[in-house]
């Protein structure tokens, strides 16, 4: 299976031309994208913007081979009924097209291609076949029943499956808006998650559960800025691709691509660090993917192996923003644990159960929580990845009994360096200040800077967060 990305950006594209911001002023200078669409093998195309069929003549891709056409909802950047008209002054004007989309899309390609051509395309004798999308997802609430059979779109060794998923995203003065689940005639499977919010509806949770696809384009528009229209900002993203991988839609071959992208997300070489911490990429306009069917696994289950031990070591002062960047790292994990080391809120100290609560309600209902102090037992067992939070004040804890704390902090470092699995530390930065004032605050920076030290250099990684911005120290880039 060949996929041509004719393009990832958003509605307004990435740069977004009237913007002076400084995600646009990367993009300007360093990759512009269109709008996002997806041409399979040169015979399928998912979406058609305005944009696109100009993409396509810049990037050098004929679509004289098109064959079909799939429209995911009506809104104008995801179809360009122009493209159509485009295609019928051209020597593949008589070549049979399948335009498949769910009903208000069609009802604008029918309305614009009567006004403007003076003829229904959808006449006997027309090159055009218009076939509905429709996602059957109109079940009552609790039904997560798969939807029906898939649209078969060609003839014999040449066809593709094609079966349309339910959307969050608009109503059905759009659509209904519809995802994609495309297999290609030599067995290869895309998922197409473009536009829609998240969680998805459970009927298109279950229909993708098990589907082990080569390739997921999932739509990220809102990056750190989450609230515009439904679509998905870089954790619901995240999180999206950890339920994937929980379901067995995204498995350890799958390759997962953020696409209709804005400005709304960080500069680009930020949002490719980003991503790249959710086993995700974000390739640009005209990159050509050659995609061979993986193996299927046997049962749901996402991974088919043990991940390789890691160990990441993430220091910053007070609200620079650690605890964030090491849960991004975990976001898109099928199961996390979550170590607590804070002792229970004191129901007196307003201020301090307002942050534990915070934390609490940004981790993801999929993570487990353990609160407790004793780290190196939890090292030592196999498991899901851990995110420890944090060693500050598992050191506060046991700041007095300084024979006892040196005895555990030998021990933790040791579970750490020889710990089988994937753990995310949180510490904070000390010593950078004044001399603390009291016996008990240099104990303190003493105690913790030592420990520090000693977990960097049993670390694979080592970063420090300054001003919500990760800087990595160990290993240099």
């Amino acid at each position: 299976m060949r996929v041509t990305l004719l393009g990832t950006g958003s509605a307004d594209g990435w740069p977004n031309p009237w913007c002076d911001c400084a995600s646009c002023a990367w993009a300007r200078q360093n990759e512009v994208r269109g709008q996002t669409a997806v041409l399979v093998d040169d015979a399928l195309l998912i979406d058609c913007g305005p944009d696109v069929p100009r993409t396509a003549a810049r990037l050098g891709v004929r679509l004289s081979g098109l064959r079909h056409l799939l429209i995911s909802h009506a809104h104008p950047d995801h179809l360009g009924p122009e493209s159509l008209m485009w295609r019928s002054w051209s020597s593949a004007a008589g070549r049979p097209l399948d335009v498949v989309g769910p009903p208000a899309a069609l009802a604008v390609c029918r309305a614009f291609l009567t006004r403007w051509e003076g003829a229904d395309p959808t006449r006997e004798g027309s090159a055009l076949r218009f076939v509905p999308a429709t996602a059957g997802d109109d079940a009552p609430d609790g039904d997560d029943s798969p939807d029906g059979d898939p649209l078969r779109l060609g003839e014999g060794d040449a066809a593709y499956l094609v079966r349309p998923l339910a959307a969050r995203h608009g109503d059905a003065s759009i659509g209904p808006a519809v995802l994609y689940d495309v297999t290609a005639p030599d067995g290869g499977r895309l998922l197409y998650g473009c536009d829609t919010a998240a969680p998805l509806p459970a009927a298109t949770l279950a229909a993708v559960t098990g589907r082990a696809y080569d390739v997921v384009l999932l739509e990220e528009n809102n990056g750190d800025r989450p609230g515009f229209g439904e679509h998905l900002d870089l954790d619901s993203f995240a999180e999206l691709v950890a339920e994937l991988r929980r379901r067995g839609a995204v498995v350890d071959g799958t390759r997962v691509l953020a696409v209709h992208l804005s400005h709304r997300n960080p500069p680009g070489d930020e949002l490719a660090r980003r991503l790249a911490l959710l086993g995700a990429q974000a390739p640009g306009d005209g990159t050509v993917l050659d995609l061979a069917p993986h193996s299927r696994p046997a049962g749901p289950t996402g991974s088919t192996g043990t991940p390789a031990p890691h160990r990441v070591l993430i220091t910053g002062g007070a609200r620079s923003g650690k605890s964030a960047e090491a849960e991004r790292r975990l976001l898109a994990e099928p199961a996390v644990v979550y170590v607590a080391t804070s002792a229970p809120p004191d129901p007196t100290d307003a201020e301090w159960s307002a942050r534990i609560a915070a934390h609490r309600e940004r981790r993801p209902a999929a993570w487990t929580t353990v609160e407790t102090l004793d780290l190196a037992p939890l090292l030592r067992s196999p498991g899901p990845p851990l995110l420890v939070d944090g060693v500050g004040l598992w050191v506060a804890a046991l700041l007095d009994d300084p024979a006892e704390l040196a005895r555990r902090a030998g021990e933790l470092v040791e579970a750490w360096r020889h710990t089988a699995r994937r753990v995310v530390a949180v510490t904070d930065e000390v010593g950078s200040g004044v001399v603390p004032a009291t016996a008990d605050g240099r104990r303190f920076r003493d105690a913790l800077g030592r420990l520090n030290a000693e977990l960097a250099a049993a670390s694979d990684e080592v970063w420090q967060v300054v001003a919500g911005t990760a800087i990595r120290l160990r290993p240099k880039a």
